[in-house]
């Protein structure tokens, strides 16, 4: 009884954060907001690392 509930509760909340998600592109652009900081600050890293390795900079390997 209590595992039905708890499963059904599991259930009925993906369906409505998926609802949301699909539907309100506000609420996708927060939720990925992480992601694509997260893309920017690697393609920066990459620049970065790209721009001392051009320049004669970093360590010996």
């Amino acid at each position: 009884m209590i595992t039905d509930i708890i499963v059904l509760a599991s259930v009925a909340f993906t369906v409505a954060f998926v609802a949301a998600w699909m539907l309100s592109p506000g609420l996708r652009a927060w939720i990925e907001r992480p992601k694509h900081r997260f893309q920017d600050a690697v393609r920066e890293y990459d620049r970065a690392e790209r721009r001392n390795r051009e320049s004669g900079g970093g360590h010996a390997s």
